[in-house]
């Protein structure tokens, strides 16, 4: 349980000119799934991010579980193809 939280409305997350999220740990992989394939919608404040220009979901293995391997696989593509273009 963390000891300090930072609370901002989705309009002020929406405005920021980029935006990260560290996600660990089986206990988040709803949040990621809701983050990433489901529909935005006002249960899962973080599916709002979905229409961030540039927002990044950086995971472990354990918050991918509810992932389909089909969306895994596409964002790994795009993750080894951002990774070539700079070297």
């Amino acid at each position: 349980m963390p000891h300090y939280a930072l609370t901002i409305g989705v309009a002020t997350l929406l405005d920021a000119e980029e935006v990260m999220i560290l996600a660990t740990g089986h206990q988040k992989a709803l949040a990621v799934q809701a983050a990433v394939e489901g529909p935005i919608n006002h249960l899962w404040t973080v599916s709002a991010l979905q229409m961030h220009r540039h927002f990044m979901l950086v995971c472990d293995e354990a918050a991918l579980q509810e992932l389909k391997v089909k969306t895994v696989n596409y964002f790994t593509n795009l993750e080894k193809h951002a990774i070539h273009s700079v070297l």
